[in-house]
């Protein structure tokens, strides 16, 4: 695969995603559709959710990417290594930057259907997802099956946080782009993607 082409699309997407997330809250949508998306709090499909939810968390994702930074090490790729832990973990930390700059609040606390604590905007748990997937499918050398389960695993992760009531829409679309576009750019200062 030549990655100079998925570098410039993961940037592209990103910003396009971030956009989009902007205008969807600057266009007051995002109500209408957190009612739309919302899980019936008896419905059968709560508990999976909640299971598909935690995957998205800090508490799976953060083992998950040591342990391929430790596995990597052990490989001898240890440039690969660093380059995973660095990359996810200052995201994981500028999106919580961003959650107390933007100080959005989350849905209203009736319709939570998880413990949630902290801002809004954007979604940690799109976020950490996108940039913990894409970077582990990159690493494994870019192909497009695997960038394409690190897409829908984010993709189902962001849809939980609004099927649980605690994230609007918009929370969910910044962090899906803010993940494509932070590996996008980490991809582009040497990352794991060399080409040939």
């Amino acid at each position: 695969m030549d990655f100079r082409r998925l570098r410039p699309v993961l940037i592209l997407a990103g910003l396009l995603s971030l956009g989009g997330a902007l205008l969807l809250w600057n266009a007051g949508a995002d109500i209408a559709l957190h009612r739309m998306m919302r899980l019936d709090a008896d419905g059968p499909w709560v508990r999976p959710t909640l299971w598909l939810t935690l995957f998205g968390g800090l508490k799976v994702m953060g083992p998950i990417a040591l342990a391929t930074a430790g596995w990597l090490g052990w490989r001898r790729r240890g440039r690969d290594a660093l380059w995973l832990v660095l990359s996810v973990g200052s995201g994981r930390l500028a999106v919580e930057g961003i959650k107390l700059l933007v100080r959005r609040p989350r849905p209203p606390v009736t319709d939570h259907l998880d413990a949630v604590s902290s801002w809004s905007f954007p979604s940690s748990h799109s976020a950490g997802t996108m940039m913990t997937c894409l970077a582990l499918a990159l690493l494994a050398g870019g192909r497009w099956p695997a960038v394409g389960v690190a897409l829908a695993a984010a993709g189902l992760v962001g849809w939980s946080r609004v099927a649980l009531g605690v994230h609007w829409p918009s929370d969910v679309l910044a962090g899906w782009g803010f993940g494509l576009l932070w590996i996008g750019l980490w991809a582009r200062q040497g990352g794991p993607m060399r080409s040939g």
